[in-house]
C-alpha cells in the first residue's frame, strides 16, 4: 500500500483554509463563533495558519451539550478553528481515503449523501426480507485511539508529533497529533 505524504504547509496554505473556512461555516453563519472567526478572517486564518505550522494545532476546545434524539446523548462540539482545521486535513486526505470506501459508504462524501443512502437501502429492502437495526451504546468513545492512530500511520508518512512536538523533529509533515488529539 503506497504512503502519501501531507505537509504542514499543505494544511496551513492559505487557499486550503479558505475553502476550510466556507465548508465549517456551511449552514453554521449564524452563529456567534462562525460570526467571530468570519469578522477578523484575515487575522484568525494567519494565526491559524501559523499555529499549524508550529504544531500549536488543534486547540481542542470543545462545547458540550445533550440532545435527545430519540434517546439523550452527550455531544462534544470542537470549536470552529479545530472544525476549520479538520476540513482543511480532509482537503487534502479525502482522495486517499475515497480509494478505498467500498461503495455503500455514503456519509460525508462528495456525490453520495442521503438520497442515495436511502434509495440503497429501500432497493436492499426489497431485495432482503429481513434487517438488523443496532445502537452501540458509547462506540465513539470506546474507540482506541493507538489503533486508529496505527492505522492512519499505515496510510500516510510523516513524523508522529504526538512524542516529538520540538521544532527539530516537526520535519514540515503532517503529525498525528494533528488527526487524533
Amino acid at each position: 500500500m503506497k504512503r502519501h505524504c501531507i505537509r504542514l504547509a499543505d494544511i496551513a496554505a492559505i487557499d486550503n483554509l479558505m475553502l476550510a473556512v466556507w465548508k465549517a461555516a456551511r449552514g453554521k453563519h449564524h452563529r456567534p463563533d462562525v460570526i467571530h472567526f468570519t469578522q477578523r478572517l484575515d487575522y484568525n486564518l494567519n494565526k491559524l495558519a501559523a499555529d499549524i505550522l508550529q504544531a500549536k494545532a488543534p486547540y481542542a476546545r470543545y462545547r458540550e451539550f445533550h440532545i435527545h434524539d430519540p434517546k439523550e446523548r452527550l455531544i462534544h462540539a470542537a470549536c470552529f478553528e479545530d472544525r476549520v482545521l479538520h476540513h482543511a486535513i480532509m482537503n487534502l486526505a479525502e482522495p486517499v481515503f475515497e480509494r478505498t470506501l467500498v461503495p455503500t459508504t455514503y456519509a460525508c462524501r462528495p456525490g453520495k449523501g442521503v438520497h442515495r443512502a436511502i434509495a440503497q437501502v429501500q432497493a436492499n429492502l426489497r431485495r432482503y426480507p429481513w434487517f438488523v437495526k443496532t445502537d452501540i451504546s458509547g462506540y465513539f468513545p470506546s474507540i482506541d485511539h493507538q489503533i486508529l492512530h496505527d492505522l492512519l500511520q499505515r496510510r500516510f508518512k510523516g513524523t508522529d508529533n504526538r512524542n516529538n512536538n520540538t521544532p527539530d523533529n516537526r520535519n514540515n509533515n503532517i503529525g498525528f497529533r494533528l488527526v487524533l488529539s
